[in-house]
C-alpha cells in the first residue's frame, strides 16, 4: 500500500505522523481485492444478493426474473441508472432488456386515436374510453412462461410511470413452435398476459 501523506499543515506534528505510521502498518495487511465488491465482474455469485441488497434489488421482482448469474451481475451494474430514470419509457426497456427478454415495443396511450387508416381495429386501441391515455402494452419478442409475466407485471408496476396501467404483455407475433420445447401443461398461454 502507498505510504499515507500527512497535509503540511499536520505534517509538523509528530502526535499526527505517529498516527499515519500506525494506519500504514495496519493498513499493509489488509487485502484489498476482498474490498472491491462495486468491481461487480469480479465479486463471487454467493456475495451478488449482498450487493443487490445495498442497491435496492433484491425485494424487486427483478431479482427474481435474473435468473443467469450474467444477469444479476448486469442487474446490479446498472441499478442506479434504473433507479435514476425510474418511471420513463427508458427504464422499461432497459430492465427487460438487462434481463434478457430482449428488445421491446412500447404502445402507449391507447385511446383517442384519429380514424385516418393509419391504425387499424384489431382491439390494440381503445375506443370511446378518455381514461385509456395512460394505458399501456409492451409487445416482447420472445415467449415468455406464465410465472415469468407474473413477475414482469410485478416489475412493471415498480419501473413504469406510476400514473400508467399495464394493458398486456403480448408476444403473440412470436409463435411458439410445436416442437416439444413447450408443453401443454400451462406452463406457456397463447401470446398474451
Amino acid at each position: 500500500m502507498a505510504k499515507q501523506q500527512l497535509p503540511p499543515a499536520l505534517a509538523g506534528d509528530e502526535r499526527f505522523a505517529m498516527l499515519c505510521e500506525l494506519l500504514d502498518e495496519s493498513m499493509a495487511e489488509v487485502d484489498l481485492d476482498a474490498m472491491l465488491v462495486y468491481l461487480v465482474d469480479l465479486v463471487k455469485p454467493a456475495l451478488l444478493p449482498v450487493l443487490a441488497h445495498q442497491f435496492s434489488m433484491l425485494d424487486e421482482a427483478a431479482w427474481l426474473l435474473a435468473e443467469s448469474t450474467t444477469a444479476r451481475r448486469n442487474l446490479i451494474k446498472h441499478s442506479v441508472e434504473l433507479h435514476r430514470y425510474k418511471g420513463t419509457p427508458w427504464a422499461v426497456r432497459e430492465v427487460i432488456r438487462l434481463l434478457g427478454f430482449g428488445e421491446i415495443t412500447l404502445q402507449e396511450g391507447l385511446n383517442s386515436k384519429v380514424h385516418d387508416g393509419s391504425i387499424f381495429r384489431d382491439g390494440r386501441y381503445v375506443h370511446g374510453d378518455p381514461s385509456s391515455w395512460a394505458v399501456y402494452r409492451v409487445f416482447l419478442k420472445r415467449p415468455i412462461t406464465n410465472d415469468q409475466a407474473v413477475l414482469l407485471r410485478r416489475l412493471l408496476l415498480y419501473v413504469a410511470p406510476a400514473r400508467c396501467r399495464l394493458m398486456s404483455l403480448d408476444y403473440q407475433a412470436v409463435a411458439i413452435r410445436h416442437n416439444g420445447e413447450a408443453r401443454r401443461d400451462g406452463q406457456y398461454n397463447h401470446g398474451s398476459s
